[in-house]
């Protein structure tokens, strides 16, 4: 008689196609950010207040909100289901709420579920890294933080003070930007660059399958797209001259 061998199942590699598809939209731009605040906040000794929703590094102090606990099991928490270090109607909820509130409007499942089990993946803190980068995308952070707390969990931030610089636009380095996006997200190329443009003041035109065009005042980018949806091309020029 031969015995029967369970094998393990294999490990996810990628969150729902609704979350990933939004973090596609906004991960050019997030990653932009958070390299901007991690310039304005460098790692140094730090302190978290969660009480008055503050995050000292060094000398520098910046307003935080709670966005959730990665925990020694590789489980997520988010911040709004976690009423042991946030009771229901606290103001420092606001940003984890509203997340909450997207992921019902555009139906994301890892937005409204409270613990996330990112131990299903092969490698759960990448995998949270890449949902800390969505949600400062989606909610237009100023960057995200997390430490390592007394019971060894990692305590996640969003960065909210109006004092952390916003990312100027650099023509230069936009297929830089495009491409650290799409290497985080890989599943839809085309809302990178839209999305990117868009936190960037262009006026986004789909004219067909297979480009993109942004406009505004002082310049104009097209983006040619192959068969199979992937950047393919990334022309520049002065508004109204590419197309």
């Amino acid at each position: 008689m031969s015995e029967t061998t369970e094998t393990a199942p294999e490990p996810r590699q990628w969150f729902s196609v609704a979350l990933e598809r939004m973090g596609a939209t906004y991960a050019a731009w997030a990653l932009e950010q958070i390299e901007l605040y991690n310039e304005h906040h460098p790692v140094d000794d730090w302190h978290v207040d969660v009480e008055a929703s503050t995050f000292r590094q060094g000398s520098v102090t910046v307003r935080m909100a709670p966005l959730g606990t990665f925990g020694t099991d590789g489980s997520w928490m988010w911040a709004w289901a976690n009423t042991h270090m946030n009771p229901p109607g606290s103001q420092r909820l606001a940003a984890s709420l509203e997340l909450r509130r997207i992921g019902e409007q555009y139906d994301v499942p890892e937005l409204v579920t409270p613990r996330l089990e990112l131990s299903e993946f092969a490698d759960a803190r990448m995998v949270a890294e890449r949902l800390l980068v969505a949600a400062t995308g989606v909610l237009a952070g100023r960057g995200y933080g997390s430490v390592t707390v007394d019971t060894g969990a990692r305590f996640a931030m969003l960065m909210v003070d109006d004092a952390i610089p916003r990312p100027q636009f650099d023509m230069t380095t936009v297929p830089r930007r495009i491409m650290q996006g799409i290497e985080v997200f890989p599943h839809d190329h085309r809302a990178t660059v839209g999305g990117y443009l868009t936190r960037h003041g262009f006026e986004v035109e789909e004219p067909d399958a297979a480009s993109l065009r942004g406009v505004r005042p002082d310049c104009t980018l097209r983006a040619a797209f192959d068969e199979h949806g992937r950047l393919a091309d990334l022309s520049f020029g002065n508004s109204g001259s590419a197309g």
